[in-house]
């Protein structure tokens, strides 16, 4: 479709400045359930988002429905709305970024591979996990797939498009012990090229997961010598990160508000944005058409930036740091590809180091059990002891206390087990101690 046709009317009917996006988007996803296919979906989604400006205030109007009659619903509705909005929010429509970084990361082979065949995949693998432990139960899988199309042009003749797939693939198992208590275990894997999918590795990792929980008990209460797997650490550091959000500093509410390039985590610790990667994450633009480029929020414990959109790059007097993202209505920050730099040690070097002490592999309860302000949290956990250096006892029914930013400041290694932990990439970390509660 020509959208030519939006700026025109636009400029007709007095809208001084124009932006719209148009994403469209496929998916695909079915679940496997005891041997039998237990749901399939499929869609096809498209979607417009305009704003303009329209006698000095911001019209916005979203629609699902695009077709030549499209046009002239978006021009009114922007009119209409900016008429009645009073707020003193100002709309920027970015001019467009000197250089963009654009790269192909479609994978045009994951549509041409048949649902017949990614269902016999589902099929081979539950057989694999079930075959693999006579304690296993039961197991539910799922397969999900997505295509993404998105288009930003602009008044000032900016057009920016991308397009991406990906999958993901995951596996719940529960087995049963001899004390007659079922034990869960999870694992995704994510990626746009089905030939990465290694099965055994899979299976071994989500079975070991499953089985190495039976006959966990709680441990005793004290302090312990820690270390978190890449998934605690993953959801830690969403949490962590989020007080570079400018919006959050400039309203007071982070803990990183005054203080730019000073320590706020162990030196340890370097935290990357990259969207520019080559994976199923990448983006060379935000959805305000700024380019986005690989960034180290925190290097070496020290926090080198906040996190710009347009607005609020405004408001500090600096440049916007491609982190403009909008859900359904005004553009907020987010991050895409967050990277925890890896260590040189191995986790079981890390295990060595530790000696005694506790691994946890799950904490759950994160949004209501984490202070985002104070970053004190207390969070139902489970993992194993660490005895004589090694992955002891699984341990269950525990609670870990802490303060989210000593526990940063508090890390005295990362490990080098990089692991895709849904959108970031993330490694296990000691920490130096934790609080657990148990028996």
């Amino acid at each position: 479709m020509k959208y030519d046709l939006y700026f025109q009317k636009a400029k007709e009917n007095n809208i001084d400045e124009l932006e719209l996006s148009i994403s469209k988007s496929y998916s695909l996803s079915f679940s496997w359930f005891r041997g039998e296919l237990e749901s399939y979906t499929t869609s096809n989604v498209s979607s417009l988002s305009a704003r303009g400006t329209y006698l000095g205030r911001a019209g916005y109007v979203n629609s699902e429905k695009i077709d030549k009659d499209t046009v002239n619903y978006v021009i009114e509705k922007i009119k209409e709305n900016a008429e009645v909005n009073h707020s003193s929010d100002e709309v920027i429509i970015f001019k467009g970024s000197e250089k963009y970084h654009k790269k192909n990361v479609y994978n045009p082979n994951l549509e041409k591979i048949s649902v017949e065949e990614k269902m016999a995949l589902i099929k081979e693998l539950e057989k694999e996990i079930k075959s693999s432990d006579s304690r296993i139960s039961d197991v539910e899988l799922g397969y999900s797939e997505s295509s993404d199309e998105y288009t930003l042009m602009n008044s000032y003749g900016l057009n920016l498009k991308s397009k991406s797939n990906s999958f993901s693939i995951y596996a719940q198992v529960v087995a049963l012990g001899s004390d007659n208590q079922t034990k869960t275990g999870f694992k995704v894997f994510i990626d746009n090229d089905l030939d990465k999918f290694k099965m055994k590795e899979f299976v071994d990792k989500v079975v070991d997961e499953t089985i190495s929980q039976l006959n966990g008990s709680p441990c005793a209460s004290k302090k312990y010598k820690a270390i978190l797997n890449p998934n605690v650490t993953a959801s830690l550091i969403s949490f962590f990160i989020s007080n570079a959000i400018a919006d959050e500093v400039q309203k007071n509410t982070s803990l990183f508000k005054g203080k730019l390039n000073q320590l706020v985590a162990s030196k340890k610790v370097t935290i990357e944005e990259r969207p520019l990667d080559k994976n199923p994450f990448f983006r060379y633009f935000d959805d305000e058409g700024v380019a986005t480029y690989n960034k180290k929020i925190i290097n070496h414990g020290k926090l080198e930036t906040y996190l710009y959109n347009l607005a609020t790059a405004k408001k500090d007097g600096v440049s916007s740091t491609g982190n403009g993202y909008r859900g359904t209505g005004k553009v907020g920050t987010a991050t895409t590809n967050i990277v925890l730099k890896p260590g040189k040690k191995s986790e079981e070097e890390l295990f060595k180091l530790v000696n005694e002490g506790i691994y946890i592999t799950d904490v759950e309860g994160l949004h209501a059990g984490m202070n985002a302000q104070s970053g004190n949290f207390s969070l139902q956990a489970k993992g194993y002891l660490i005895q004589d250096g090694k992955r002891g006892a699984p341990v269950c029914l525990i609670t870990v206390a802490g303060n989210l930013f000593e526990i940063f400041k508090d890390i005295k290694e990362v490990a080098s087990n990089v692991t895709r932990v849904d959108d970031s990439s993330s490694c296990s970390v000691f920490i130096k101690k934790l609080a657990v509660s148990g028996l």
